[in-house]
């Protein structure tokens, strides 16, 4: 079994093998730096300087949205809008040029298992699905990524592997799920807090954030509102510990102390909403996935007797020199994740119900 602290390990290794991850974080903003071109410009005595430092709205337009991300959001905007448009081929060639590293990839490599599902390829859902529920993310991704893989393996009449995706989804999830259902009731957790305490570099990423993602909404951290909030919050308090340490600015002191505590409170009134939201999209989850079981259990029973003939037998695809494949133990490697290989029997669909 694989350890908590392995698990985090693993997953920010997966992060941080992008060269796109690398160049964003050669982009972004250190409190703590600007907290020292803060204490330089009062050493100058340079009052215009100081507040030029602490123009907020500046700060926020120059340090939250980088552009790369901004680029890789387009695209995934694009895909979905071409996913919407039954376009699913040219979505998953969009969804496709976000990288592995980025920390969007969650997200894209479930879409594009939609993508595959709806265009009736369940061997292609369901090579995204195990990639999702692998062991090193089976507890942070989305919980609509169990949903895809049982509806795929209902779809094939693969009944044995629906009951292990559910039962895994309350196994890996449960726990996540439940700090968020608390979450959109207090607003704070003691995981957030310490990413809080510990945030210096904007815009947030995977790497900053570690083992708070067990338990916080996914991609919580991305949220523009909230970053803009907790970079409110930051420099507001570094700011203060920078005059108060030069026993001046009074009056700006009162500022940003003002400007901390609002920033404080708009962060948790933020945090109870994404907890919020994120809860009543899991409730739906967790009513499709009965749902799915209830079928499954009822397919079992009509399916008992189905004459092996209406099955047809499928060949994995043709590897080269440079390739090797191997039976799914379901423990992969961190270089063999997003290169799964799914080849599936079909079932008679005379018997199948419309759900």
């Amino acid at each position: 079994m694989i350890s908590r602290k392995s698990f985090v390990s693993q997953l920010l290794m997966v992060t941080a093998l992008s060269v796109g991850h690398n160049a964003l974080a050669a982009e972004r903003f250190s409190v703590e730096d600007w907290g020292k071109s803060l204490q330089a410009s009062l050493s100058e005595k340079s009052g215009k300087t100081t507040l030029q430092l602490l123009d907020f709205k500046k700060l926020e337009n120059d340090v939250i949205v980088s552009k790369a991300d901004s680029k890789m959001k387009r695209k995934i905007e694009k895909a979905r809008e071409l996913f919407a448009q039954g376009k699913y081929n040219q979505a998953v060639a969009l969804y496709n040029e976000i990288p592995r590293g980025s920390d969007y990839w969650f997200q894209v490599v479930e879409e594009k298992g939609w993508a595959f599902f709806r265009q009736n390829n369940s061997e292609k859902a369901l090579a995204q699905s195990k990639t999702l529920i692998s062991p090193q993310f089976a507890e942070v991704v989305n919980s609509e990524a169990y949903l895809l893989q049982s509806l795929a393996e209902l779809k094939i009449c693969d009944y044995k592997s629906v009951f292990k995706t559910t039962q895994a989804f309350k196994e890996k999830q449960r726990t996540r799920i439940a700090a968020v259902q608390t979450l959109s009731k207090e607003g704070f957790n003691e995981s957030f807090l310490n990413v809080l305490k510990k945030a210096d570099k904007f815009p947030l990423q995977a790497t900053d954030v570690g083992e708070s993602l067990l338990k916080l909404p996914v991609l919580y951290y991305k949220d523009l509102e909230l970053q803009k909030q907790m970079l409110r919050f930051k420099v507001s308090q570094k700011g203060m510990d920078v005059l108060a340490a030069n026993n001046t600015q009074f009056k700006l002191q009162t500022q940003l102390d003002q400007i901390n505590e609002e920033a404080f409170g708009k962060i948790k009134a933020r945090l109870m909403t994404l907890a919020a939201n994120e809860t009543a999209e899991n409730k739906r989850v967790i009513g499709k996935l009965n749902l799915v079981e209830v079928e499954a259990i009822q397919r079992v029973h009509t399916d008992q007797n189905l004459d092996e003939s209406t099955f047809t037998q499928n060949d994995f695809k043709k590897t080269n020199s440079d390739q090797l494949v191997f039976k799914d133990d379901g423990r992969p490697w961190i270089d063999e994740l997003d290169k799964y290989d799914v080849v599936s029997k079909s079932c008679a669909q005379n018997v199948r119900r419309k759900m």
